[in-house]
């Protein structure tokens, strides 16, 4: 059992985000039985080739493939979500993935953020993308729920899947800019 995690010299708020992130992954892939793994794996085979899906073993080894794919990541782990919804392990949604993304949680600025076309307007498996940018006036910082509202509202309006659309990050002005991605065959 781990005890009290241990302060370490050089080791950054983003490196302890990181580990939770893994950490995070490690416990869902344990909590799942070979059978639900195979679901996993089911759900992701529009994604992952068959014969590279059938050497994962774990559910661990999906999730990194998915990470690779940039299909989920420390601030999105939303297509993870929809799996363990659609398995019916709503346990692990509110044990394991919600306090990792408690509604209250500030997300980091991208101070970078600007509007215009980029590298990663298109996706791995060759989608284009197309970028949604919000300007929230009367905000002084980015919580998880204000995210998860958003991505919600553009994906009704857009008529897509949640998990589809991701969250790309924000920067903070005299108004907050927010950057969404969404599969342009939605948006038409």
């Amino acid at each position: 059992m781990a005890g009290p995690v241990q302060e370490f010299e050089g080791i950054t708020d983003v490196d302890r985000r990181h580990f939770d992130f893994i950490q995070t992954l490690l416990r869902i892939s344990e909590e799942l039985t070979e059978e639900e793994t195979a679901v996993v794996k089911l759900y992701c085979m529009h994604l992952i080739p068959k014969g590279r899906a059938e050497k994962l073993k774990q559910a661990i080894e999906v999730f990194v493939k998915l990470i690779e794919l940039r299909k989920i990541d420390q601030e999105n782990l939303n297509f993870v979500e929809e799996i363990l919804e659609r398995m019916g392990r709503q346990d692990l949604i509110r044990d394991v993935l919600r306090p990792f993304q408690p509604p209250d949680r500030e997300i980091p600025e991208n101070p970078e953020l600007q509007p215009g076309l980029r590298a990663e307007d298109e996706s791995t498996d060759g989608t284009a993308n197309s970028n949604a940018y919000l300007v929230i006036h009367g905000q002084r910082r980015m919580i998880q729920e204000t995210v998860d509202r958003h991505r919600n509202n553009l994906a009704s309006l857009c008529g897509t899947r949640r998990s589809q659309v991701k969250f790309r990050g924000y920067k903070k002005g005299k108004s907050i800019l927010v950057h969404f991605s969404i599969p342009r065959e939605n948006t038409a």
